[in-house]
């Protein structure tokens, strides 16, 4: 080969080869994240039990003042009716001002945490609820201010966005808490419906990308083969 074309195969090799390692870098990428919902509470079965994914709720109520009434399709999940809600009463001398729901929830494998719900109040039941988190299951900590449940469920759920929080990444111990208080009758209520807490996951790579992967390499390696035998050439 004479000089002058060898030094063009090499010129256009080494064009090719950054289109290559651009290729493959495109093919790694395929690796995103995804919200996925991690524990959903729906209340339709009428219990605290977690409808989807795994967590625990507990209440330290007055259990008389636990109740489940008319629920919302708001805020629901993975085609979940608009069945019951959780309802909680003031109670007797509005003995359960400042007491609260705890719903335990790993966040192991997942980052930048929301939690959302519908909720309404009566105009007797709790006006001051405090959303808080907890990054050992103990100690819990105020997020955002305190807020007022409408009247009505309505369209729009209330939603807490955690990613801020980076203790709470990839947590086992993970737990959220929300504090009612402002309760001015015994039947005063609040309810809470599909209570969702969710994060992002990375999505594990399909065989089509891992095939795609392969082929890049292939040829990049190809490429610099053809380069090095250009040049001894």
């Amino acid at each position: 080969m004479s000089t002058h074309p060898k030094r063009r195969l090499i010129r256009r090799l080494r064009l090719t080869l950054p289109l290559g390692l651009l290729f493959v870098l495109f093919v790694c990428s395929a690796t995103t994240a995804k919200a996925d919902e991690i524990a959903i509470w729906n209340f339709n079965d009428s219990d605290l039990v977690v409808d989807h994914g795994a967590g625990v709720l507990t209440t330290n109520f007055n259990p008389v003042n636990v109740l489940f009434a008319a629920g919302t399709a708001t805020n629901a999940r993975q085609g979940d009716p608009a069945g019951q809600a959780l309802s909680l009463q003031g109670g007797t001398s509005n003995v359960n001002n400042g007491r609260n729901i705890t719903f335990s929830v790993s966040t192991a494998g997942f980052t930048s945490i929301v939690v959302s719900f519908a909720t309404q109040g009566s105009s007797t039941g709790f006006t001051s609820n405090q959303f808080q988190y907890s990054l050992d299951g103990v100690s819990f900590v105020d997020f955002n201010p305190a807020f007022t449940p409408p009247a009505t469920f309505g369209s729009t759920p209330v939603v807490f966005n955690l990613s801020s929080i980076a203790g709470l990444n990839n947590n086992p111990n993970a737990a959220f808490r929300i504090v009612f208080n402002g309760a001015s009758s015994a039947t005063g209520t609040n309810r809470i419906d599909n209570l969702v807490v969710e994060g992002s996951s990375a999505s594990v790579p399909e065989p089509t990308s891992i095939l795609l992967l392969g082929s890049g390499l292939t040829a990049v390696g190809s490429i610099c083969r053809r380069i090095l035998n250009a040049r001894r050439n």
